[in-house]
């Protein structure tokens, strides 16, 4: 709460750079000052300086604001550069010139300055205050009675030295502060930066792995068949088995595309899911068809146990999308004569979508990262080749749709995955529960 207090004072980190952020802590730090130092120069007597440090302070307020909201600190930061040496030469001559805390003030300018001035006007600053202090010095060496003791007694030279160090040590604080404190952002920043690029390394990686393997492998055995098929007389038997090996090589190769082009897009441009009221049943209708004929070929049965009365919110593309490929896992490892069961349940306010096999399973020291790029694809009881990207996709379009992917894995008997979407809220209401029950259950 503190921290978010300060950054919206001062500009967050993106849209403000270090030394506007040190810039704008100045300008309110000095508004304080100024602003206290009115009433001690009224109490201390110096009246010549009450209303220049009312000027000040009614600088640092605008440089403040124009810096801050306006965003225009490099104008504001000359302003208030001059500024500063009008007042510093002003308090000079009229706060006791060297027996006074001027010197004091010029080094405390002089550290302000080469904290958030930019590199083009560094040099110049720092040579304006070197030659103000000289000159000023020099002046009232050589001319003597030039700069007169203003104080109306000791007391109030040691109460006015004394209250400038103070000043002087809370401006360092502030701004070395505000240094270290950016300094361990900005390093948490980089880190963060090495780790993000460490991961876009790994993609990269696994990218090129499967345009130079996992999609050359299959591409060559298609050209391996068409040669064969062209070379070669062969019987219908053999041309027949032929064909559907093209056939099977071909959809695989097609589906391994479709994945990974999907996945490039949704990194590239960012997906976004268009959820809208669904039947469940309805909506999965043709894709369940399509693969209960796939499992058919391959001697297994796809069962369909959806109900036709469950509605959800989701994306109509992204849940047949991620329903493909839980189906389509499921037939690469399951063996002839095996099953696999797509059902549905209501629990609570969520549908859970069950697709359940009894297949190959998934191996103990694969199942931590299967919904990531470090997973290695293998291959289905066919010699299906996969390119590892199915369940990364399951996992990222179910988590834009608000959903949530679970599996469950025994080695050697079989997998099942379960897919939670929001059941409707208008199919709760038909179903009898009022409105303020569904809002005792959002409270809970």
């Amino acid at each position: 709460m503190k921290q978010s207090f300060w950054k919206k004072l001062l500009g967050y980190p993106p849209d403000f750079s270090l030394e506007a952020r040190i810039f704008n802590a100045i300008c309110l730090a000095s508004a304080v000052v100024l602003f206290l130092n009115i009433f001690l120069d009224i109490l201390l007597g110096i009246q010549q300086l009450v209303i220049l440090m009312a000027v000040i302070f009614a600088i640092s307020v605008v440089c403040y604001y124009y810096s801050r909201f306006k965003k225009k600190w490099n104008t504001c930061i000359v302003i208030y550069m001059i500024a500063c040496n009008i007042l510093l030469i002003v308090n000079y001559k009229y706060n006791s010139g060297i027996n006074g805390p001027s010197l004091l003030i010029f080094v405390l300018s002089y550290f302000l300055t080469i904290s958030v001035v930019p590199k083009k006007q560094y040099w110049f600053w720092i040579a304006l205050n070197l030659a103000i202090v000289i000159t000023l010095l020099a002046i009232e060496y050589i001319y003597k009675g030039t700069i007169k003791n203003t104080y109306p007694d000791n007391e109030s030279r040691f109460i006015d030295v004394g209250y400038t160090y103070l000043i002087i040590v809370f401006f360092i604080f502030l701004v070395t502060t505000t240094v270290r404190k950016n300094y361990h952002t900005e390093r948490k920043l980089v880190e963060q930066k090495a780790i993000e690029l460490e991961s876009a390394n790994a993609t990269m990686n696994k990218l090129f792995s499967i345009l130079a393997h996992d999609l050359r492998s299959p591409l060559a055995s298609i050209q391996n068949y068409l040669e064969v098929l062209s070379e070669f007389k062969l019987d219908e038997g053999e041309r027949l088995s032929i064909n559907n090996e093209l056939l099977n090589s071909t959809q695989n190769t097609q589906e391994m595309l479709t994945n990974l082009l999907l996945w490039s897009k949704s990194q590239m441009q960012g997906a976004t899911a268009n959820l809208v009221k669904l039947n469940l049943k309805k909506t999965l209708q043709n894709t369940l068809q399509i693969h209960q004929a796939v499992a058919a070929e391959k001697g297994i049965q796809l069962t369909d146990q959806l109900k036709d009365s469950i509605f959800i919110t989701a994306d109509a593309d992204m849940l047949q999308l991620i329903i493909r490929n839980l189906i389509n896992n499921a037939l690469k490892f399951t063996n002839p004569g095996g099953q696999i069961i797509v059902s549905a349940d209501a629990i609570g306010t969520d549908c859970r979508i069950m697709i359940k096999d009894n297949g190959l399973g998934i191996s103990y020291e694969h199942q931590n990262d299967i919904f990531s790029l470090k997973t290695e694809s293998t291959f289905g009881t066919k010699n299906e080749k996969g390119v590892g990207l199915g369940l990364l996709l399951c996992k990222e379009f179910t988590e834009l749709q608000n959903g949530k992917i679970t599996f469950e894995s025994t080695p050697g008997a079989g997998t099942t995955f379960y897919v939670s979407f929001k059941l409707c809220q208008d199919d709760y209401n038909q179903n009898g529960i009022n409105e303020g029950q569904l809002q005792k259950k959002r409270q809970v």
